[in-house]
C-alpha cells in the first residue's frame, strides 16, 4: 500500500516538475516575442542610422603632412597635392638596399609620368639600431640623383600612421585618400601599370 502511495507521489511530482517546465518554456517565449522582437528591431535601425549617416565608405584618409626637403630646403605640404591628381608617396630608408635598389625605377617612373602624378619620398626612420637624419636624406638625393622631392619626417610617425612597417613601401593617394598600397620592390612595369589604373 506504502508502494503504491509512494508510486502516485512520484508521478504526480513529476507530472508537476514538466508542467512547470513547461509554463516555464512558455514564459521565455512570450518575453522573447515581447522584448526581443523590438530590440531586434531597435538594433537593425539603429545598425542603418549609423551606416547611413557616420561610417564612411571607401578607402582610407591620407595623413597630411608639411614637411622639408633637406637637399633643396623647399617645404611641401599634402594639402597642395592629394586632392588634384594622382600622388605616389614613397617610405625609404637610405641604407635599406631594396630602396637603394628601387631608386633608379622611380626616377624612370618620375621622368615618364611628371606631367600626370606628383611623387615624393619620405624618410628618417629607423633600420636596425640607426636612424636616418635630415642630412643623410639630402645625401640620398644627391648620390642616386634623385629628381622628385625627398621629404624629412623628424617625427618619425608618418610612416606608421600610413600602415607601413617594412622598405620601401608605396602609397597612391587620390582625392586625399589612400587607393592603392604596397611594401617591397616594384618593376617600372608593374609600377607603370599601377600608375595607369588610377588616372582618370
Amino acid at each position: 500500500m506504502a508502494s503504491k502511495r509512494k508510486r502516485k507521489l512520484e508521478k504526480k511530482s513529476s507530472k508537476d516538475f514538466k508542467d512547470k517546465m513547461q509554463a516555464r518554456r512558455a514564459s521565455a517565449n512570450d518575453a522573447l516575442w515581447t522584448y526581443g522582437l523590438p530590440l531586434a528591431v531597435i538594433l537593425v535601425v539603429g545598425l542603418g542610422v549609423y551606416f547611413a549617416f557616420f561610417y564612411e565608405m571607401g578607402d582610407p584618409r591620407a595623413e597630411e603632412w608639411e614637411l622639408e626637403d633637406p637637399q633643396s630646403g623647399e617645404v611641401y605640404a599634402s594639402e597642395d597635392y592629394y586632392n588634384n591628381r594622382l600622388t605616389i608617396v614613397e617610405f625609404f630608408n637610405t641604407k635599406c638596399g631594396a630602396c637603394q635598389t628601387q631608386a633608379p625605377i622611380l626616377n624612370d617612373v618620375h621622368a615618364n609620368y611628371s606631367s600626370q602624378v606628383d611623387m615624393f619620398a619620405i624618410g628618417g626612420y629607423k633600420l636596425g639600431s640607426g636612424q636616418d637624419s635630415a642630412s643623410s636624406i639630402a645625401n640620398f638625393k644627391i648620390e642616386y640623383n634623385m629628381q622628385f622631392p625627398h621629404l624629412y619626417d623628424p617625427s618619425g610617425d608618418l610612416m606608421r600612421d600610413y600602415g607601413f612597417s617594412s622598405y620601401p613601401s608605396l602609397a597612391f593617394i587620390k582625392n586625399g585618400e589612400i587607393v592603392y598600397s604596397h611594401s617591397g620592390i616594384l618593376s617600372e612595369s608593374r609600377l607603370a601599370a599601377e600608375i595607369e589604373k588610377h588616372l582618370e
